[in-house]
C-alpha cells in the first residue's frame, strides 16, 4: 500500500506491504503539494507533486517505483489528479487546489476539466470535478454541479451523464476505485459502491488510536499571552487555553483557569495601592513651596499592589470576564454582553477594566458590580491601545476613523449617573496609535506616522516615505513647559513627586504635542516604564528591538533584541519580554544585568482533546459569526450548519480530522478565502536543494544535465553550484562521503542538508573534485527566474526583438520587486505582455493598474541620452494580459480592473474568482487556526460576480496536455500574435524630431 505521510515535515510517499514489513519513504520532493495518487501497476505508484518546478501549484504527474527511485515525470503538464487503468490515461487539470468540500458549490475558473488519452472530454455540467477514475468503459468523477458532491459517470465521449449516489447533506470525496468497485469517504464515514449498477453502502470501520486521549502539553512553544503583576515579580501566562500564575525566579506555577473545554485568553492583572504614608500638612505645604508648586489637598497614591487577575472566558458559551478573588473563588461578570473580546486593559487602582469588542464598541466594567458602561464605538474596525491614567481617573484609546487613519481619544471616568464625555485628543488627520500616559500622568505619549520625509525610490522614478512613524509627547497641563525646550530650571519632564495628582486642561491638547527627539522609523507598542517610556522598533529583514527612551536625560537606549511582545510590571520597573520561546525579565530602567529567564515548565498542562475541539468548534462558530462580511452571512443559515456538522466531533480522532471537519463547515459559506489551518507536525528535517537537474545516465551515474544561474537580485535566488567549477555533464559521486545509490540518486542524502555546508564529490572529465556548497531550502526561486527568462526569449523571438515582457507572481512585496526588476527595459518596447497568469494574489493590484494604465504625453530630448519618455515607465505602444486559472484573488482584481479601464486584450483562461478579503488568522483553543472572509468586493463590468466566477478573457485559449509534451506555450504565442496586429494597425508612439524643433538664431 501507498500514501502520503506528513511525518518529515513535507508530505512524501510511503509504502508498505500490506502482509507486514517496515514502512519505506519511496521519495525525497520537499514539495508541499506531494499526494499519492494512485498505481500504475503492483509496482509502481502514481503521484503528483511540484518539485522541481518554477512554481509551487505546477503539480505534475509522476510513476514513483516502488523499490525506490526519484520517479519518472509524465508527460502531461500540470494535473490536479489522474487515473491510469488499461492502457488509457485519464486526467483532471485546471482544478484549484482546495478540496471542493472546503469551498462547496465553487464556480470559478478552476473548476477543472477532463481529458482521455489527450482529447478534451465535453461536460455538460458546471460545478467542480474531482477524482477522476476509469471504470469498465465509463468515466466517474464527483462533482457538485446539483449543489452538494456525489459520484457521477459519464461515457468516454462525455455524454450520458448519470447519477449514482443521492447525498443532500454532505458531500461525498477522496473517491477511489479498483477498476469495478468505489469508496469514497462522507460525513467522517467510508461509503462503497459494489458497482455502477448498485446502491451505495456504509462501511462499518472502527480504527484504534490514542488521539483522544488526555495529552500534556508543554508550555514553552505555546505561551500565547502573558502580562506581569504589579510588582514585576511574577506574571499571568495564558497556555493552550489555560491561564496560570507564574512568578518570575522560583516557586511553583498556579493554574488559574483550566477547565476542560473552557478556552481563558487575555490575561491581564488588576492592580491596587497601599495606603500612603500620612503626612504633616505643614510638612506637605512646606515640600511644596520648596519645590514652586502649589499644595495639594487632594489624597496621594501609595505603592502600587496586586489585585485579583482577569482573564477572557467562553465558559457560558459567549465571551465573558472572570477574575479570581482573594481565597481562589473565581467570579464572572459580563457573560454573554460583550461579543467577542479583542482586547482588555486594568485601571490601576483595579476598580475598571475597559474592554475592546470585536464590533468596535469600547465598554468599561466595574469591577466590583459588574456594570457596563458603553464609552464609544466606531463604525471602522475594532479600538485598540487602551490604557487608563495612573490615579484611575481617565481612559485614553486608539479611534480608527477610516481604513487609513486613526485618532486618540480619551474620557474621564464617569461616576454613577454622569454623562461621558469624550476627549478628541488628535484629530484623526494621521495614524496616531499606542496612547499611554507616562507613570507621573503629567503627559501622555503615543506613536504617530505624521512623518514625510520622503526618499527617492531606488528603482523607477517615485518616491515613498518608508518609516513615517515616530513617539510623540503631550503635557497634560497647558501651564507644564515644553517637555524638550529648554528650562531656567533645569526641570526633568517627569516630577520627583510622580504620584501627585495632575490638572488636565482640555483646551488646546493637540497644540502642546511635541515629538520625541528620536528619529523617523517604524515604531509600535508603547508603554510607559518608570522613568520613560519604552517600545518596539522594526527594521525590515530585523526582529525587533526593544528600546527605552529616558524623559530626564532624553536619550534612548536599546534594551532587548529579537522581541516578539513584552509586558510591564505596574510599576513600571521591570519589562516581560517574550523572545521566540523563551520568556524573560529585564528591568525597565537598563541597569541590574541581563535580567531573569523564567522556567516555563513549572506550567504543567494536560489537554482533553475531545473536549477542546468541541470548544475550538463553537469558537470557531462564535468568529465566523461576527467576522463574516456581511451580518446576514450572504443568506447561509449559519446555526444550522453548525448544528449539522456538530455530531462529526463524536467521529474525530486527531487534530487533522478536526481541521478537516471545521474546514468542511466552512466551506458551507461558499466563499472564498475561508481557510482552516491544523497544527503543524513534522520533524523539521528539509531536504537541501543543489539548485541544478540531475538524471542517471547509462552508466549508472548522476549527471548534472543544468545548472540553474542565481538572479543576484533576488537573495532567496541563491545558486549552491554556480561558481563552484562544476559543469553540466559531470556526475556527483558522493555527498559527505557516502555514495549516491545509482538506483534511488542523491536525493536521500541530501535529507536535513538545508543551510548547512556538505561535501559534495564529482567527477569531472577524468578529474575527481571534491567541494563544498551550501545547498538552499527551495529552489523554486531559481526555477521561477529561469521560466520568465525562457518567457521573455520567446516574445523577444516572436517579435523580432519589438515586445517586452513581464510577468507579476504576487500582488505582494514579492511580486512588487519582480515587476520593478525588468520594468523600465521592458516598457521601452513598442508594446508589452503582461503576464499573470499564476498570480497568487495579494493587495497591490491598484499599483499595479497605476502603471499600466499610464499615457505618454510627451518626451525629454538630450544630445547624450536616449529620449525619454513623460511620463516615465510608460507604455508606448499595445498592452496585452495573460490570465489562468491560477490567477486567483487579487490576480482576478487586476485581470478584471485591465478589462474594465480597457488597457488592452485579456489572453487565456477564466481566474480562480476568488476575491472576498481576509485580515488574518484566528488562533483556536486547540492550536488551530482560521481566517473570515471580512471584505467584499464589487468592480465595474462584473459587479458582484468576480466572486466565485472569475474574469473571463477576451480572447479564451486552453494550455492543452499535448501542448506541454511539445513545450509549446499557445496563451503566450496568441499574446504576441495580438499586440503585433495591434502595432500593425496602430504603431507604437516615438519621439519627435529634433529637426523639427522651432529654429532661435536670429
Amino acid at each position: 500500500m501507498a500514501w502520503t505521510s506528513w511525518r518529515d515535515t513535507d508530505p512524501e510517499v510511503h509504502v508498505a506491504p500490506v502482509d507486514g514489513g517496515p514502512a519505506t519513504r519511496a521519495t525525497h520532493w520537499a514539495n508541499y503539494r506531494t499526494r499519492v495518487r494512485g498505481w500504475a501497476d503492483p509496482r509502481t505508484v502514481v503521484a503528483t507533486a511540484a518539485h522541481d518546478q518554477p512554481f509551487h501549484f505546477w503539480t505534475m504527474a509522476y510513476t514513483v517505483p516502488v523499490a525506490g527511485g526519484p520517479g519518472t515525470r509524465l508527460p502531461y503538464g500540470p494535473v490536479s489528479d489522474l487515473h491510469l487503468a488499461g492502457g488509457r490515461t485519464l486526467l483532471l487539470t485546471g482544478s484549484a487546489s482546495h478540496d471542493p468540500a472546503h469551498w462547496k458549490r465553487y464556480r470559478g475558473g478552476g473548476t477543472g476539466r477532463l481529458w482521455l488519452d489527450g482529447t478534451r472530454v465535453p461536460l455538460a455540467v458546471e460545478g467542480q470535478l474531482a477524482a477522476p477514475m476509469l471504470v469498465g468503459e465509463r468515466i466517474v468523477f464527483l462533482s457538485d454541479h446539483e449543489g452538494v458532491g456525489n459520484l457521477y459517470s459519464c461515457a468516454l465521449d462525455g455524454s450520458d451523464v448519470v447519477k449514482h449516489t443521492d447525498h443532500h447533506d454532505f458531500y461525498a470525496r477522496q473517491a477511489a476505485t479498483d477498476g469495478e468497485r468505489i469508496v469514497y469517504a462522507r460525513a467522517g464515514e467510508l461509503w462503497l459502491l459494489p458497482s455502477l449498477d448498485a446502491e451505495p453502502e456504509r462501511l462499518e470501520v472502527t480504527l484504534g488510536g490514542a488521539g483522544r486521549g488526555r495529552q500534556p502539553y508543554p508550555a514553552h512553544p505555546h505561551v500565547r499571552n502573558l502580562a506581569c503583576d504589579a510588582t514585576g515579580r511574577a506574571s499571568v501566562v495564558e497556555v493552550a487555553g489555560t491561564v496560570h500564575w507564574l512568578t518570575h525566579e522560583d516557586g511553583p506555577a498556579r493554574a488559574l483557569s483550566s477547565r476542560p473545554g473552557v478556552r481563558a485568553r487575555l490575561p491581564i492583572v488588576l492592580g491596587g495601592h497601599e495606603p500612603p504614608e500620612d503626612k504633616d500638612k505643614d510638612e506637605e505645604k512646606e515640600e511644596a513651596k520648596e519645590n514652586g508648586e502649589e499644595p495639594d489637598e487632594k489624597k496621594k497614591l501609595g505603592k502600587r499592589i496586586n489585585g485579583p487577575a482577569a482573564w477572557v472566558t467562553d465558559a457560558n458559551g459567549e465571551d465573558g470576564i472572570e477574575l479570581a478573588e482573594p481565597g481562589g473563588t473565581v467570579r464572572t461578570v459580563a457573560a454573554g454582553e460583550l461579543g467577542r473580546v479583542v482586547g482588555l486593559e486594568a485601571s490601576p487602582d483595579g476598580s475598571m477594566i475597559a474592554v475592546s469588542c470585536h464590533d468596535g464598541r469600547l465598554l468599561l466594567i466595574r469591577v466590583e458590580s459588574g456594570a457596563i458602561t458603553e464609552l464609544t464605538r466606531t463604525a471602522n474596525g475594532r479600538i485598540t491601545g487602551m490604557g487608563f491614567d495612573p490615579r484611575s481617573e481617565w481612559l485614553v484609546w486608539c479611534h480608527p476613523v477610516n481604513g487609513y487613519s486613526s485618532a486618540i481619544r480619551m474620557a474621564r471616568l464617569p461616576e454613577d449617573g454622569q454623562e461621558i464625555t469624550v476627549v478628541e485628543v488628535t484629530d484623526g488627520r494621521f495614524t496616531d496609535t499606542w496612547p499611554a500616559f507616562t507613570l507621573d500622568g503629567r503627559h501622555l505619549a503615543f506613536l504617530s506616522r505624521r512623518g514625510f520625509d520622503a526618499i527617492y525610490d531606488a528603482h523607477s522614478f517615485d518616491l515613498a516615505f518608508p518609516l513615517g512613524s515616530r513617539p510623540y509627547l503631550l503635557p497634560l497641563s497647558a501651564g507644564a513647559p515644553s517637555p524638550f525646550a529648554p528650562s531656567v530650571l533645569g526641570r526633568p519632564v517627569e516630577s520627583p513627586n510622580g504620584d501627585s495628582p495632575v490638572e488636565m486642561d482640555i483646551e488646546g491638547l493637540e497644540g502642546r504635542i511635541v515629538a520625541l527627539p528620536v528619529p523617523e522609523a517604524r515604531y509600535y507598542g508603547l508603554r510607559a516604564v518608570k522613568g520613560g517610556l519604552a517600545w518596539l522598533r522594526w527594521q525590515a529583514g530585523e526582529s525587533p528591538t526593544l528600546e527605552r527612551f529616558d524623559l530626564d536625560k532624553r536619550k534612548c537606549e536599546e534594551l532587548a533584541e529579537g522581541i516578539g511582545r513584552f509586558s510591564v510590571s505596574g510599576d513600571g520597573a521591570k519589562v516581560v519580554v517574550l523572545d521566540g520561546h523563551e520568556v524573560r525579565v529585564i528591568s525597565a530602567t537598563g541597569k541590574n544585568g541581563d535580567g531573569v529567564t523564567v522556567d516555563l515548565s513549572r506550567i504543567r498542562v494536560e489537554v482533553d482533546p475531545v473536549r477542546r475541539w468541541r470548544q475550538s468548534y463553537a469558537e470557531a462558530g462564535r468568529i465566523v459569526r461576527d467576522h463574516f462580511w456581511v451580518a446576514d452571512m450572504a443568506g447561509v443559515d449559519w446555526p444550522g450548519v453548525l448544528r449539522r456538522y456538530h455530531p462529526w466531533l463524536d467521529r474525530i480522532a486527531g487534530g487533522d480530522d478536526f481541521a478537516d471537519l471545521l474546514a468542511e463547515a466552512v466551506g458551507e459559506l461558499g466563499a472564498s478565502h475561508a481557510y482552516v489551518y491544523g497544527r503543524s507536525w513534522g520533524s523539521g528535517r528539509y531536504v537541501g536543494m543543489l539548485g541544478a537537474d540531475l538524471a542517471p545516465d547509462t552508466d549508472g551515474l548522476w549527471r548534472i544535465r543544468r545548472i540553474y544561474p542565481a538572479e543576484l537580485s533576488d537573495p532567496h535566488a541563491r545558486s549552491p553550484l554556480q561558481g563552484t567549477g562544476v559543469r553540466p555533464g559531470d556526475a556527483l559521486l558522493a555527498i559527505d562521503g557516502h555514495p549516491i545509490d545509482p538506483r534511488k540518486g542523491p536525493a536521500e542524502l541530501l535529507v536535513d542538508t538545508a543551510g548547512r555546508a556538505i561535501e559534495l564529490t564529482v567527477e569531472s572529465g577524468d578529474k575527481i573534485n571534491r567541494i563544498a556548497v551550501v545547498p538552499v531550502i527551495d529552489d523554486v526561486y531559481l526555477r521561477y527566474h529561469a521560466w520568465v527568462g525562457d518567457r521573455r526569449a520567446r516574445v523577444r523571438e516572436l517579435s523580432d526583438g519589438r515586445l517586452g515582457y513581464l510577468h507579476v507572481p504576487d500582488m505582494g512585496p514579492s511580486g512588487w520587486a519582480q515587476l520593478h526588476r525588468d520594468l523600465s527595459r521592458e516598457l521601452t518596447m513598442a508594446g508589452v505582455v503582461v503576464d499573470v497568469r499564476g498570480n497568487r494574489g495579494g493587495h497591490t493590484s491598484e499599483l499595479v493598474v497605476e502603471k499600466l494604465s499610464r499615457r505618454i504625453v510627451g518626451w525629454n530630448i538630450s544630445r547624450r541620452y536616449e529620449p525619454e519618455s513623460y511620463p516615465r515607465d510608460a507604455p508606448r505602444g499595445p498592452v496585452v494580459v495573460l490570465c489562468d486559472e491560477e490567477t486567483c484573488s487579487d490576480g482576478d482584481v487586476i485581470t478584471a480592473a485591465v478589462q474594465s479601464l480597457g488597457l488592452g486584450p485579456v489572453v487565456g483562461a477564466r481566474t480562480w474568482g476568488g476575491v472576498i478579503g481576509i485580515d488574518g488568522w484566528h488562533l483556536l483553543g486547540d492550536g488551530s487556526a482560521i481566517t473570515v472572509p471580512g471584505y467584499g468586493y464589487w468592480i465595474e463590468r462584473y459587479g458582484w460576480e468576480l466572486e466565485n466566477r472569475g474574469a473571463t478573457p477576451d480572447v479564451e485559449v486552453l494550455i492543452t496536455p499535448a501542448d506541454w509534451a511539445r513545450g509549446t506555450d499557445p496563451q503566450l504565442d496568441t499574446a504576441v500574435r495580438l499586440a503585433l496586429e495591434a502595432l500593425a494597425e496602430r504603431p507604437a508612439g516615438g519621439p519627435p524630431d529634433p529637426a523639427t524643433r522651432p529654429f532661435r538664431g536670429r
